[in-house]
């Protein structure tokens, strides 16, 4: 059997965390390990009250509420990763609240995979997948993403530098699965041996926009990532829209951040033109509608400073001449973004 371990990462939402915790302490089988990374400034304040309430999650050993100053959240996943003793670990949102199945439908993949090909599992929000429909549209995306993607992607991955497609084992084909290309960070379930030495990394700042999608890459370049359509979680995703930055400083993190991903794993001409594509493409969509649909479509502003600023980024991340000086240059970027008054 094998092991499970939680690692949830919080800041200014103590309410929150506690109806989250609510739910893991409801489910049928609870984590091997259990590690809350709090970067409230007066988490000492309640931590403790915290583990008394909830003491069946962290009586099991190596299982910690850990206090940090710092807040960012590639740096608290890392923290309690540090932790993690188990062979598998669960990274998930505050703002997450499992079903009772959740950790045994999870485990249930990683232990019919006896030649380990799979290395992340995601669940699913409840109700996300309950027709044909919506489950097929996402497996016609990813089709279209594997196979079209050089054309125009935000993030092209070369067929030749992942296994994310690769077929699935045969004692999995009866699974209610789905090859995925990332995994989503509300609720992520690694192989810890696959991520444990590397870690996140921790050049993404803040709100970390990608960051999800940085490791899943990483990982898909050797091992399958699935979701498990059965295995659900409530997530509201009005309530994870409120923590984001704002429209704009979105907008301009979205495009630095992918172009920073390109260059550190994929710095190759068919990647860099596929995101280029894709922002030209979204030069031209904003251009041409007027700025009332601009709004209520998407609500990110379309002002050509910013269009142009995001540009200046692409370009100032492509022409980094080494690893050291591409984080550097990204950490300066996006401290830029946040210091802009916008």
């Amino acid at each position: 059997m094998l092991t499970f371990g939680t690692v949830i990462c919080t800041y200014n939402r103590a309410h929150l965390l506690e109806q989250c915790l609510a739910s893991w302490s409801h489910s049928a089988v609870l984590p091997d390990q259990f590690i809350i990374v709090d970067a409230t400034p007066n988490a000492e304040h309640y931590a403790a009250g915290i583990v008394e309430k909830f003491a069946q999650l962290f009586k099991k050993s190596g299982s910690e509420y850990i206090i940090t100053d710092k807040p960012g959240l590639t740096r608290q996943r890392n923290l309690g990763l540090k932790k993690i003793k188990t062979d598998i670990v669960c990274f998930a949102d505050d703002d997450t609240f499992i079903t009772s199945n959740y950790i045994s439908k999870i485990l249930e993949v990683f232990e019919t995979d006896s030649q380990s090909i799979v290395g992340g599992v995601n669940g699913v929000s409840t109700g996300q997948f309950d027709n044909w429909q919506q489950k097929n549209f996402r497996l016609i995306k990813n089709y279209f993403r594997h196979h079209f993607g050089p054309f125009a992607q935000r993030i092209h991955i070369p067929k030749e530098y992942t296994k994310l497609f690769a077929p699935l084992p045969c004692e999995l084909r009866s699974f209610p699965l789905i090859h995925i290309d990332r995994l989503w960070g509300a609720n992520m379930n690694y192989r810890t041996e696959l991520i444990w030495d590397s870690g996140f990394d921790e050049a993404f700042q803040r709100y970390g926009l990608y960051e999800d999608v940085d490791m899943s890459v990483r990982i898909g370049k050797t091992h399958k990532l699935v979701c498990r359509l059965d295995a659900e979680v409530e997530h509201d995703e009005v309530l994870g829209k409120s923590t984001r930055p704002s429209n704009a400083r979105y907008f301009l993190a979205s495009w630095l951040n992918s172009a920073y991903i390109i260059e550190k794993l994929f710095p190759y001409d068919e990647s860099r033109n596929s995101h280029w594509r894709l922002f030209q493409l979204t030069k031209f969509f904003y251009r041409v509608k007027t700025e009332k649909l601009l709004e209520s479509k998407s609500g990110l502003i379309s002002n050509e400073s910013l269009l142009n600023l995001a540009q200046k980024y692409i370009y100032t991340i492509q022409n980094c001449q080494n690893e050291a000086s591409l984080k550097e240059t990204f950490i300066r970027l996006q401290n830029e973004i946040y210091e802009l008054s916008i």
